[in-house]
């Protein structure tokens, strides 16, 4: 059985890497805090509750990636001969599948709040021996809540996108949007200490939106993925077209006739085959040989790129004619 080689990132690539497992443990710590923090002070706001739910969500994608990473190192063996690339790809697909799935209860929960239009109070808490309005506390704990996952997350897309880490360019958007779930929160619970009672569950709603939109975009990524869907750059949503680049350096070898290349990720990696039809069988184990090393050559996210010689030119292998004749 031929099994593939540990794949290993060029130095400059692994230092980038290395700079986003660190950013991603002080994004975990970051949350913790936050999680801890917004537990004391839930009280009865919905909006309070839901916003919780979200940063407790919200150490999915960390942890996640913390553990594929090291899981991915793993190198191939007999029953994985491809190696545990993937690994990545399935920590996404959980991430996403938890966020929709917490989105569309905490957005079914809120509304229920809105028909039975229950009201929810706020009451009083000492402090230093002041009696304040416990809204305010609140108001501050938010606050805090979206600054770090703010800064953090503009930090997360740029190195995310250095290394094609998706897992971590989409918590890194979320965490760039969580201002906007902290406002929310923050208006739904300054809504009800104005005496509108509705603005708690209103606001909630609106978060619970925001993360099951969030969840739904991610987990059609994940399955795209899971399916061999042409690699797609994390910052783009549009396809890499890596196929066509490569076809382009095939049809410039003097002896290939015509050539097409299908190339799937792999997690931070593509793999895939080029199918090409030669002006003749002259040394032709030579020049495949030659073409495969010139293509994994290409790019730094190509792993392994397969190379066939295929007799024929009118029926050669396509993304929209894969199969054989």
């Amino acid at each position: 059985m031929k099994i593939r080689k540990l794949y290993h990132l060029p130095p400059d690539k692994q230092q980038d890497l290395n700079y986003l497992i660190r950013l991603e443990w002080w994004n975990l710590a970051f949350r913790i805090s936050i999680v801890s923090v917004l537990a004391l002070v839930l009280g009865n706001s919905q909006a309070m509750k839901v916003a919780w739910l979200e940063d407790m969500l919200s150490l999915i994608p960390p942890i996640a990636f913390l553990l594929a990473v090291r899981f991915r190192k793993r190198p191939p063996n007999e029953t994985y001969p491809y190696g545990y690339q993937r690994a990545t790809i399935i920590a996404f697909l959980c991430t996403a599948t938890a966020l929709s799935a917490m989105g569309l209860f905490l957005l079914g929960d809120s509304l229920l709040k809105l028909v039975h239009q229950e009201h929810p109070s706020i009451g009083a808490i000492t402090l230093f021996g002041e009696t304040i309005w416990m809204g305010w506390v609140m108001v501050g704990v938010l606050i805090y809540s979206v600054i770090p996952p703010v800064i953090i997350g503009r930090l997360q897309t740029k190195a995310a996108a250095k290394v094609h880490e998706k897992t971590v360019f989409a918590d890194g958007k979320m965490s760039k949007a969580d201002w906007m779930t902290g406002m929310a929160a923050i208006v739904g619970v300054l809504g009800v200490g104005a005496g509108f009672w509705w603005a708690d569950a209103a606001a909630a709603a609106i978060i619970a939106l925001d993360v099951t939109k969030d969840g739904i975009t991610n987990l059609k990524e994940a399955v795209g993925d899971l399916l061999d869907r042409r690699p797609h750059f994390t910052s783009r949503e549009k396809p890499e077209y890596m196929e066509e680049a490569l076809e382009a350096e095939l049809r410039a070898m003097p002896w290939v006739a015509a050539a097409s290349v299908r190339l799937r990720e792999e997690a931070p990696i593509f793999s895939g085959e080029a199918f090409v039809t030669p002006h003749s069988n002259d040394d032709l184990a030579r020049h495949l040989k030659e073409a495969s090393q010139h293509l994994n050559n290409y790019d730094w996210r190509i792993y392994e790129v397969v190379v066939t010689a295929w007799p024929n030119e009118e029926h050669i292998p396509s993304p929209a004619n894969a199969t054989p004749p």
